[in-house]
Parts: C-alpha cells; sequence; structure tokens
C-alpha cells in the first residue's frame, strides 16, 4: 500500500485488536506513520469471549505530511448493523463515506485491496470519488458488481463503459 499511495495522502486500516502490535510494526516497517485510531461502536455484539465485543477499530496511517482535513472527524463513530447480506464481515456504507469524505478530495482515487462485496467502492461513488476494489473470491467479486451497478442506477450514473444502465436487470 505503501508504494502505491500518493505522497501526503492517508491509508485507514481496519485491524484485529488482538493483533495491533504486529499491525502497527507492519505500518512502521512500511514507512507509514500512525496519525490517528478510530473506534466504530456497535449496538450489538459480534463475538463474546472475556469480554462482548461491541466495536471495530480502525488506524488511520499516513504517507508523508497529508493536509488535516478542514473538520476532523470524531475518534469514535456510529456502526450501524446491516445484516451482513454481502459478506461474513461487510462494513456499513454510512461508516465508511466520512471516512473517504474527509480523507480524500473530490475526484480522487479511492483503493480498497480487500474490497469483499464492495461497500468502500459504494462509498467512495456515493462521495463523488472514483474508485480500485480488489477481491480474490469470485462470489464477493460478484457481489461487489451487483451492488455498485445497483447504486449507479439508483443515481441514474453511467456504468463503466460508458453506456448508461437500465432501469431493471
Amino acid at each position: 500500500m505503501y508504494r502505491v499511495l500518493k505522497k501526503d495522502a492517508l491509508m485507514v486500516s481496519f485491524y484485529g485488536w488482538n493483533r495491533a502490535d504486529r499491525f502497527i510494526a507492519a505500518w512502521k516497517n512500511a514507512g507509514f506513520s500512525v496519525v490517528g485510531h478510530l473506534v466504530f461502536a456497535k449496538t450489538y455484539t459480534s463475538k463474546s469471549a472475556y469480554v462482548g465485543y461491541t466495536h471495530e477499530c480502525a488506524y488511520v496511517l499516513a504517507k508523508g505530511r497529508p493536509p488535516l482535513p478542514e473538520t476532523p472527524l470524531r475518534d469514535v463513530m456510529d456502526w450501524r448493523y446491516t445484516g451482513n447480506k454481502h459478506h461474513p464481515t461487510e462494513k456499513p456504507v454510512s461508516s465508511l463515506q466520512p471516512l473517504i469524505e474527509s480523507f480524500t478530495r473530490p475526484g480522487g482515487i479511492v483503493l480498497d485491496p480487500f474490497a469483499g462485496s464492495g461497500s468502500t467502492c459504494v462509498a467512495a461513488l456515493q462521495a463523488g470519488r472514483r474508485y480500485i476494489g480488489i477481491e480474490l473470491l469470485e462470489q464477493y467479486h460478484r457481489a461487489g458488481v451487483q451492488r455498485l451497478a445497483a447504486v449507479k442506477r439508483s443515481m441514474c450514473l453511467p456504468a463503466a463503459n460508458g453506456d448508461w444502465l437500465p432501469e431493471a436487470a
């Protein structure tokens, strides 16, 4: 990610709390600076062990010295359960879109190298950004392509090939 990210830009990485030390070491080794930590509060428990897990976490990482956002995000944000209809670890578009709007410029490119069913790509599209999503598993790639097509139809946007999408598919 460090190699392909533009200079003076930000990256957001979700992580498993029990491996935070490994993630931080890898990010710093790659050249990133840790510049923020986000907690997404859930209204439900996703797993229980010694404690009930009712949050997701992400780090904000910088390459170079990105400009500060005009309105900094709160470090604790809401996480609305989507039912994980498209992917087992689906991220809510409503949680991703503020990150994209705050940390990127209109027309910029958002890259998600683990796109799953395309939540980041949908959030980028709705925020007026271009996107690149990479997903290895065909079933989730297909789900993401279908989601994006439906969002483009609802927004009345042309398809990637320049043709208008039909109203009903």
